[in-house]
């Protein structure tokens, strides 16, 4: 019995601690030139949300994902811990800069300097911070973005989607119609999310129209 409790703290602490930033957004508040700061949604996998002794309190590794959470957004603030299916996941909000010419914050979802489209900005001190905690807790994190993002302008954009699930179906490089008043989810794939940490910048999409202006 021993040895299978050993074993199954073993495979604990070697998992990865998934984090998914889930936030839903306004094209008109990508495309704006002034920027404005909205909260996030911010989505971690826990063992459990309450302690397997006494479900009153809170489970050990809740506590430490809310420990971790704050030590690397000092503004994120705890909504709920809840069961997803199999999983038990903690929720928590995180300010995120959207729109504006200027980079401000440690994320920022913008559209792109070269003339159109949607790109996700990381400072280097959030990755600092990261890798920080990631030691602490003593597991790596396995970090995911989902945008939704609504376009609530009154015309339709063509883009071109790079790397990403575009409405859960997988994208390399794909032309696709953003219909006015529709929502659409954008997942960006590891190589994407590995990019906006290690280049501080990723290519969600390109707006088509102006992609054709810059190639003529």
């Amino acid at each position: 019995m021993k040895k299978i409790l050993i074993s199954l703290m073993s495979v604990v602490l070697l998992s990865g601690c998934k984090v998914e930033l889930a936030p839903t957004v306004n094209l008109s508040d990508i495309n704006s030139d002034t920027a404005k700061t909205i909260q996030s949604k911010l989505i971690v996998e826990v063992t459990s949300c309450t302690d397997y002794k006494d479900s009153r309190n809170e489970s050990s590794s809740l506590i430490e994902a809310k420990k971790g959470i704050t030590d690397v957004f000092s503004d994120a603030k705890y909504v709920e811990c809840y069961r997803e299916n199999m999983d038990s996941k903690a929720l928590f909000e995180i300010p995120i800069t959207v729109g504006g010419k200027e980079f401000t914050g440690d994320i920022q979802l913008a559209n792109a300097d070269f003339g159109g489209g949607l790109v996700i900005k990381m400072s280097p001190s959030l990755k600092t911070k990261i890798d920080k905690a990631s030691k602490a807790g003593m597991s790596k994190i396995q970090s995911s973005v989902t945008v939704k993002l609504k376009n609530d302008t009154s015309s339709n954009v063509d883009i071109v989607a790079h790397s990403v699930y575009l409405n859960d179906k997988p994208v390399t490089i794909s032309t696709y119609t953003l219909l006015a008043g529709k929502e659409n989810t954008f997942k960006l794939s590891d190589v994407s999310v590995s990019s906006a940490f290690d280049n501080g910048v990723s290519i969600i999409y390109e707006d088509l129209n102006n992609r054709m202006k810059l190639e003529k």
